[in-house]
């Protein structure tokens, strides 16, 4: 492969073996630098966030080709066998970012003008990406790197938003508990509430398109015989696209109201992030959909995935066709048994290279 000296697959390995986790990106973002520079990159630097930024090819149209250089905590071995690889990030998201990285490479020439970047903090508060978003790049396009399977391509995500809940009673001996109201039975019932509303939003059979709210923390009493006077919960809200993340905190607010005397409820939502799916008859889908049939013979599948990610920030705020897209067996991510398949990995690379060369050919056609 021109640029890669035939190596994707040491660029993969060599990646791994650099832990990285959320706010420790800066040795990979050198790393990743100094390769770039090798392949034929300009202007290749790290910015403010951390975030390693290159650019390759020429044209009218522009590109954004994003991963993540972050995994989650814990490092693991990195282990190559004859069809596979393991190791932190394998499949969350070192593959995809570095078959983004080689394909942008591959596909100087193809008259597209391609930014790669590898960002910082995506398992995190999303600084990297926050970044990008503010700067003064515009793009077409743009290509962010998951785990997916190299015919699969993903067209969706859920949103996301976290709610701090806190209940406060007057408490008492546990003695009496009929003479007390505890904090922690009415949050229990306060989630009680939420299940009937939660079920409101459901689609049956499609995860995607339904309501889920996930208690992560919760944390209530000081003593052990005393009915708890403070209950604080975090609540993870997935959102579909149907189900705005200001609407969900208004209606959640109004079901906490109904909790009664004697009790008071605060619910503080943090950051939202809404919903994103692509239009599917998007010429950059349309590019993915050629792109899998002209190399793996295959019938492309499209994904919509319940978890969130970058692209749901970046589509929003920038207004553009966006699509996820990558190697690694994505039930893996964030376990101990990460793990791509080295041919689904270089299959990718060439999927992603051609898909770029059907976008451009499809936007000289439209007169994009």
């Amino acid at each position: 492969m021109t640029g890669l000296q035939g190596e994707p697959v040491k660029l993969l390995l060599d990646s791994l073996k650099i832990y990285s986790p959320t706010t420790k990106e800066s040795e990979f973002a050198n790393f990743l630098c100094q390769k770039m520079e090798k392949m034929g990159y300009s202007k290749v630097h790290i910015d403010k966030a951390g975030n390693a930024i290159g650019e390759i090819g020429r044209g009218d149209l522009s590109l954004l080709l994003c991963g993540h250089m972050d995994t989650v905590p814990g490092n693991l071995p990195v282990r190559k066998t004859r069809d596979s690889i393991y190791g932190r990030g394998a499949a969350d998201a070192k593959s995809p970012l570095c078959a983004l990285l080689a394909a942008g490479a591959l596909a100087a020439d193809t008259g597209i003008r391609i930014t790669f970047a590898g960002v910082t903090e995506e398992e995190g508060e999303g600084a990297g990406i926050e970044r990008i978003i503010r700067s003064a790049r515009n793009f077409d396009y743009a290509i962010f790197g998951e785990p997916s399977g190299a015919n699969r391509i993903t067209v969706g995500y859920r949103g996301r938003v976290s709610l701090h809940v806190t209940v406060k009673t007057e408490g008492g001996h546990a003695g009496s508990p009929w003479a007390h109201k505890s904090a922690f039975d009415e949050f229990s019932s306060m989630l009680s509430r939420l299940r009937e509303y939660e079920q409101a939003n459901q689609v049956p059979e499609d995860h995607f398109r339904s309501l889920s709210i996930s208690p992560t923390l919760v944390n209530a009493g000081s003593y052990h015989n005393v009915v708890p006077s403070l209950c604080e919960a975090t609540l993870d809200l997935r959102l579909p696209p149907s189900l705005r993340a200001s609407t969900a905190v208004r209606e959640i607010r109004s079901i906490a109201e109904k909790s009664g005397e004697g009790v008071e409820v605060k619910i503080r939502p943090g950051e939202p992030t809404e919903a994103y799916e692509a239009d599917t008859s998007s010429m950059l889908v349309r590019a993915f959909q050629r792109a899998i049939l002209l190399r793996l013979k295959a019938k492309p599948t499209m994904v919509r995935k319940t978890g969130t990610g970058d692209v749901n920030t970046f589509a929003h705020r920038k207004g553009i066709d966006c699509v996820t897209y990558g190697p690694g067996v994505s039930a893996t991510s964030h376990t101990d048994g990460e793990i791509v398949r080295i041919k689904d990995y270089l299959n990718s690379i060439e999927v992603l290279k051609e898909a770029v060369e059907q976008l451009a050919a499809l936007g000289s056609r439209s007169g994009a």
